[in-house]
């Protein structure tokens, strides 16, 4: 590569290889790959921003209605696109809203049940309208809200039971992301989770607001609970948790009910 290409290419990103570039105000989708994670034809690609949908590797239930729900509202028309104070995520990937014709995709996917909502601070967008169309679909149980997998507070979106590099030295490179689905503020003192032997581990007390998510780190670590910055617990290991091979995270409420559980295997991970 030549030194002005270079030169470029460090213009464009972060200095670790993760493009920089402010994104366009406007552009035309020109390829979806799922109801969350589509390209623009200036050839960003995106990842929505309020909510998450399925996955189609490994395929989750309502992945693919997702996406073909993303397709017909987007087909042919010109989006605007809505940032926030985080430009782009460690892939690369713009992180923004949508807008076609003054209608938002995810409120739009939100209505539909084929999404919940999923903020990741600082975000200081007004949620109530996006909230209520969650709970309209979750009323009238719709998509998502059909399954057995949605019917708790809390959803495990990840699960990364495998730590980069050498796991005893990088114990809080475990960690599973939590979002809360439901309508309302949650207080987790007294949920806990478990490991597929049955160890388990108590929460802090942490408010989590509906929609945000929180970050459980298998290490040591202080309570994040500023409510402006990503939410995070540790578990206050010294060592790996987490099975690198197989494993399930299941947590429970302070009742000791189910709350929600998600498997890890070599063949399953996810990004």
């Amino acid at each position: 590569m030549s030194w002005l290409l270079i030169v470029a290419s460090l213009l464009a990103s972060d200095g670790r290889g993760t493009p920089s570039a402010p994104g366009p105000a406007s552009a035309s989708i020109t390829s979806v790959y799922d109801g969350d994670t589509f390209t623009l034809s200036s050839g960003d690609k995106v990842r929505l921003k309020w909510v998450n949908t399925p996955e189609l590797k490994p395929p989750e239930q309502y992945a693919v209605e997702a996406r073909e729900a993303t397709k017909a509202f987007v087909s042919g028309k010109t989006a605007r696109l809505l940032y926030g104070e985080t430009l782009r995520d460690g892939y690369g990937r713009l992180i923004a809203g949508v807008e076609i014709e003054g209608k938002s995709l995810s409120e739009h996917l939100l209505e539909l049940g084929l999404g919940h909502l999923f903020v990741i601070p600082p975000d200081e967008t007004d949620l109530t309208p996006l909230i209520a169309a969650q709970e309209r679909a979750r009323k009238a149980k719709r998509g998502l809200w059909s399954t057995p997998e949605f019917q708790g507070v809390l959803h495990i979106t990840s699960f990364h039971a495998n730590a980069d590099g050498d796991d005893r030295e990088n114990v809080n490179g475990e960690y599973l992301r939590v979002c809360n689905i439901s309508g309302e503020t949650i207080d987790l003192s007294g949920f806990r989770i478990a490991d597929i032997s049955g160890n388990s581990w108590e929460f802090p007390k942490l408010l989590l607001p509906p929609g945000n998510t929180f970050k459980i780190h298998a290490g040591r670590g202080d309570t994040q609970a500023d409510p402006n910055d990503q939410l995070a617990i540790y578990l206050g290991s010294a060592s790996p948790i987490w099975n690198n091979k197989l494993d399930r995270a299941t947590i429970y409420d302070r009742f000791g009910r189910v709350v929600d559980a998600r498997d890890h295997s070599v063949q399953e991970e996810t990004p």
